[in-house]
């Protein structure tokens, strides 16, 4: 048979697809369960080993290829600023009007590459606001059952505000290899920008990392984020999950003493989780390091309406214990109520996430720590 998209992985090549990390856990305990097997330990050290001995059917096959295949072409943005010394210089002016993306990208020897020439160009005739889409082909080496390419879409989008202060850099992928494209871009642009004179040369970016704020104002800033939206494009329905442990430096009260060396990491899920003692009482506050809140929204827009749900997350916090973590927010799960047109999943998420784009560093502002 030639063409091995027919074939089912099996040994090696089974425990290979199911290792990888766009395989959860819950990913794999959720085809056993259906089964009727259930494991004490749900490690995928344990639950693998078992479907490796037995193999997966081809609908449990398409199943977890659709479940990688969702969570990589998820947008993720980023948000980051820097101080503006061009004047009145036109943004689009301040950038190469030819980018080599190959020569900064640097990759020869991975298994991916970015495709064709993307440059910079304004949006909307706006020269102040300019963005470059690109997109990375991706050879999956690991898969020898079935060596197929797969493509990702990542983008980066300069604004120079109205005052000529700041320019905010929105960093957009959907995969490992599109975030690293992003960040070698955008620091390629940046050095460049100095070089010529429109950044000081002493100017640090603004990321919005975990460590920006205390305890309490990390709290406070996500509450506001994830509430403050309220217009019809995108308004605030309910808290549905929250992710935080004890901060391991501080002596908690009696009332929650219970988590200290019992809890390293709490999610909650649920419903009115903001009302919740933990979040709602402000005394419990500077004792807890939330790192993630999910929230549901409804969306209505002229040719298409509906709800989601939306993660903002510090997440190599909790998976890297990294106190510098950076906040990344995407959609998790996107439903229409409404439509009229044609139009991508992809396409908007990208529309709802870029509403929260004022409001976050704006916040960040209110409440990241004076001393930084």
């Amino acid at each position: 048979m030639n063409n091995v998209k027919f074939l089912l992985p099996y040994g090696d090549s089974l425990r290979e697809f199911l290792s990888q990390p766009g395989i959860t856990r819950a990913d794999v305990k959720v085809i056993l369960r259906r089964r009727g097997v259930f494991f004490s330990n749900d490690e995928k050290s344990y639950t693998i080993p078992l479907l490796i001995k037995t193999g997966i059917s081809p609908f449990e096959l398409e199943e977890l290829i659709d479940k990688v295949r969702t969570k990589e072409d998820n947008p993720k943005v980023q948000t980051q600023s820097i101080p503006w010394a061009g004047g009145d210089s036109k943004l689009l002016d301040a950038i190469p009007s030819e980018i080599n993306i190959q020569q900064i990208v640097d990759q020869p020897f991975s298994n991916y590459k970015v495709l064709g020439a993307p440059n910079f160009k304004a949006v909307d005739g706006n020269q102040d606001h300019i963005e470059m889409e690109f997109k990375v082909e991706r050879h999956d080496l690991t898969m020898s059952w079935d060596k197929n390419t797969s493509q990702f879409s990542g983008k980066i989008t300069l604004k120079k505000d109205s005052n000529n202060v700041d320019v905010s850099m929105s960093l957009n992928h959907t995969s490992p290899e599109t975030k690293y494209v992003v960040d070698r871009l955008s620091r390629s642009v940046i050095k460049d920008m100095k070089e010529h004179g429109f950044v000081d040369r002493n100017a640090a970016v603004r990321k919005i990392r975990f460590n920006d704020f205390t305890n309490t104002n990390r709290i406070q800033f996500l509450q506001e984020l994830v509430q403050s939206q309220l217009s019809s494009k995108l308004y605030f329905k309910d808290t549905k999950d929250i992710g935080f442990r004890p901060d391991k430096k501080e002596k908690l009260p009696d009332d929650i003493s219970w988590m200290e060396d019992k809890i390293k990491n709490l999610i909650l899920q649920g419903h009115d989780l903001h009302t919740t003692f933990f979040v709602k009482d402000k005394k419990y506050h500077q004792f807890l390091e939330v790192y993630r809140i999910e929230a549901e929204y409804s969306f209505e827009y002229d040719d298409y309406s509906g709800v989601c749900h939306i993660k903002f997350d510090f997440s190599d916090f909790i998976s890297r214990d990294k106190y510098d973590a950076e906040l990344a927010i995407r959609v998790e799960s996107l439903s229409f109520t409404d439509k009229n047109i044609s139009v991508s999943s992809s396409s908007v998420k990208e529309k709802l996430l870029s509403q929260l784009e004022a409001s976050k560093l704006i916040l960040h502002d209110k409440f990241k720590q004076t001393t930084l």
